[in-house]
């Protein structure tokens, strides 16, 4: 009942329109009635009539292309949630369609798009990585690779900045173990990321603050060998230099 409802309510929308329907529309007269709108970037009026196409000729040839603009018209109204709802149920349900490829990636971006900034929860940065890297597996020659990879490291990037600034609360709350842990994470976790020279030198200021000087010296060592061309090499001199002092200090008492 309820879906009878939505057609006669999304069927009168259509009536509405520009371009009436007449009773010998087929399916692809509906669908490029409501492409006209998309186009047109009426995009709530195009929900609705690609709504009609989808529940009046689900099995039509072009179903496909209506569920994926469908899909393609909450993303452009901003609402990617439910885009990225839609983009699913036509790589799940139609998974013979040449729009799959387009609609994984495209999932990916709307995941993408609900990524909040590094100090919120990640569920869905973590989200829009994982359906990137599936578009890459599964489509490793198309086109947007490249781009879906440069997508991921930014995405990589945002939680590596939360890990690391996890890390800097902790260090400066001299929880100093805690600190290390959240570092080391991002040295395992995203090596390739931005942030891994932060993270090995706060690991080196940690050390510093605990008074650990021998580990300090360790892992300024590490530091040299692992990222030689880091901006932050004048800040590690600085930090050597301290750390040097210190240990003449302690070999006077």
């Amino acid at each position: 009942m309820q879906k009878i409802l939505i057609v006669l309510i999304s069927f009168l929308l259509l009536y509405c329109g520009g371009n009436s329907p007449t009773p010998d529309w087929t399916a692809r007269d509906f669908f490029h009635a409501a492409k006209e709108k998309y186009d047109d970037e009426s995009y709530f009026e195009a929900v609705n009539d690609f709504t009609v196409v989808l529940l009046r000729f689900a099995g039509s040839t072009v179903a496909d292309s209506a569920q994926y603009y469908l899909a393609q018209s909450h993303f452009m109204m901003g609402d990617y949630l439910i885009a990225g709802v839609e983009f699913e149920k036509l790589i799940n349900s139609m998974p013979q369609s040449p729009l799959v490829k387009n609609a994984q990636y495209r999932l990916a971006e709307s995941y993408n798009q609900l990524s909040p900034r590094s100090s919120l929860d990640q569920k869905y940065t973590t989200k829009a990585i994982r359906e990137y890297q599936y578009f890459i597996e599964e489509f490793p020659a198309d086109s947007l690779k490249e781009k879906a990879e440069k997508k991921i490291l930014t995405l990589r990037n945002k939680l590596a900045k939360k890990e690391y600034e996890n890390a800097e609360i902790y260090r400066k709350m001299s929880k100093f173990n805690a600190a290390i842990v959240y570092f080391d994470q991002v040295l395992e976790k995203y090596y390739d990321t931005d942030w891994a020279d932060d993270a090995q030198f706060g690991k080196i200021e940690t050390y510093l603050d605990a008074e650990d000087l021998e580990q300090a010296q360790l892992e300024a060592v590490k530091f040299d060998q692992q990222f030689p061309n880091s901006d932050l090499k004048e800040d590690l001199m600085e930090l050597k230099l301290e750390i040097n002092d210190l240990q003449k200090e302690l070999a006077k008492e």
